[in-house]
Parts: structure tokens; C-alpha cells; sequence
């Protein structure tokens, strides 16, 4: 399932899942990509350098690559309804969207070995006052604020899934720095919730992918990150969703 490249990695961070049976695939799935002000990068300098790209220019370029990559992964599953299909009515209905909908920084219930550090300390030690350390893995969490949202999407769309794409991160690891090479990782995060039309949450977490500082030409970043990050979402998606089979839909 997962993809490898020449200087990246590509990594699981952690994922939080309906703890209810194996669900049917029905109607279609509908991406909402993220809200322009969660982009978070420390690379757009280098874009910028690299490309002549304006900041907005370079947001957008992710933020539709992304919800791309992601419809390429899904189409496969189900059809996909992106608010990339030039309609100035979804553009408004993305608008209501983001109106009907919070962002709230949540636990992974289910990290990965990797990050699943817990340490809770309390009480004095070596004279000073220890505290309660928690340093489970968080992410951006879509909450549902409109009870009306889903139903309306639903019936306009006839959309069944919802896959809220909340966060956008390009980080630069310094801690990774080589300085033989000059050289260090940075690592892309992305943030999604994905619910069905009655507001249950199938899945949510984050997916992150590294490549190397060298790089910055977006579509080469895009190549390398979006795509093994997008078939990871799609994977713990299908994973609990299971398609109709003709046996179902009779």
C-alpha cells in the first residue's frame, strides 16, 4: 500500500476509528478541502525562491493538489464529489461548510507504537515538583456546530461520507539536521476527520510523509508526499467502509 521514493519516508502517525462493525459503502464521497488559514508551512520562502510564487499562489497549489490526490485514491472506493469542479454554487455550500463547522485539537485514541510515549509523574523527585506529562500525538478534529450541514450535503449531493481534510503542516525537522551533507528532513502532516451523513466519525488522525530539504519544487513535493499519504486515508477508510456488492444491493 505504501509508496517509496528516493530521500522520503513515509509514516503512519495515528488514527482514531469507529469501534462499530464494518460498515456498506452506499452513496458518495464528498472532500472538503482545508480552510485556507490552516496552512502551515516553513517552506514557502524556499518556494518562493525557487518558483517566484506568491504565498497565495503557493497555498493553493497545495491545497488543490491535495484534494486531487486525495479524489484520485477514493474514486477507486466510491464516486467523489470535490468542491474543485468550478461550481460557484459549491463554492458557496464550502463556505456554508466551514460556517457549520469547528476545529477542535483532540488525542489520537490509537497512536502508533511510535508516538503512543505516555509518562505520568506526580509528586516530589530529587526536590523538585514533578508534574503530569502526557505526550500522546494530538491533531486538528472537525466538530460538527450546524446539525444541519451534514443532512443538507447530503440530500443536495447525495453524498453518504465526509472526508474533512482540517490541517495542512510543512515542518522542517532542524533535529534532523546532517551536517556532513547539509541537509535535513521536513516532514508534511495532514490532519482529517471522516464522517458519515449522520455526523458519526468512521475515522480521524493525522498521516504524515518526510522528504528532504533539498527539494522545493511543489510538484515534486506533491509527487512524493500527497500521493502515499493520500492512499494511507484511503486505506483506513476502506478498512472499515466496505463497498456494495451485488449481494448488497439486492
Amino acid at each position: 500500500m505504501f509508496l517509496s521514493f528516493c530521500a522520503v519516508s513515509f509514516s503512519q502517525e495515528g488514527t482514531r476509528t469507529s469501534n462499530s462493525d464494518p460498515t456498506t459503502l452506499g452513496g458518495k464521497i464528498m472532500i472538503i478541502p482545508f480552510e485556507p488559514k490552516l496552512y502551515m508551512s516553513d517552506i514557502d520562502q524556499k518556494i518562493n525562491q525557487e518558483t517566484k510564487w506568491d504565498f497565495e499562489t503557493i497555498r493553493e497549489n497545495f491545497r488543490h493538489q491535495l484534494d486531487t490526490q486525495l479524489k484520485l485514491k477514493f474514486q477507486s472506493i466510491s464516486p467523489v464529489i470535490s468542491f474543485y469542479s468550478d461550481s460557484t454554487k459549491m463554492w458557496k455550500d464550502l463556505e456554508y461548510t466551514y460556517k457549520s463547522t469547528n476545529i477542535s485539537y483532540d488525542l489520537v485514541s490509537k497512536p502508533t507504537e511510535a508516538t503512543a510515549i505516555n509518562k505520568k509523574q506526580n509528586g516530589i523527585k530529587n526536590g523538585e515538583i514533578a508534574v503530569e506529562m502526557n505526550n500522546d500525538k494530538k491533531f486538528m478534529n472537525t466538530k460538527i456546530t450546524n446539525t444541519e450541514l451534514l443532512s443538507y450535503l447530503h440530500k443536495k449531493y447525495s453524498a453518504d461520507y465526509f472526508i474533512f481534510i482540517n490541517e495542512l503542516d510543512i515542518k522542517n525537522d532542524i533535529n534532523s539536521y546532517d551536517i556532513t551533507q547539509d541537509i535535513y528532513q521536513r516532514e508534511i502532516t495532514v490532519h482529517y476527520s471522516i464522517l458519515d451523513k449522520t455526523s458519526k466519525t468512521i475515522t480521524a488522525g493525522i498521516a504524515t510523509s518526510r522528504f528532504s530539504s533539498r527539494e522545493n519544487a511543489p510538484k515534486k513535493i506533491v509527487a512524493q508526499n500527497f500521493s502515499p499519504v493520500s492512499t494511507y486515508i484511503a486505506a483506513k477508510f476502506s478498512a472499515i467502509v466496505k463497498p456494495k456488492t451485488a449481494a448488497n444491493k439486492n
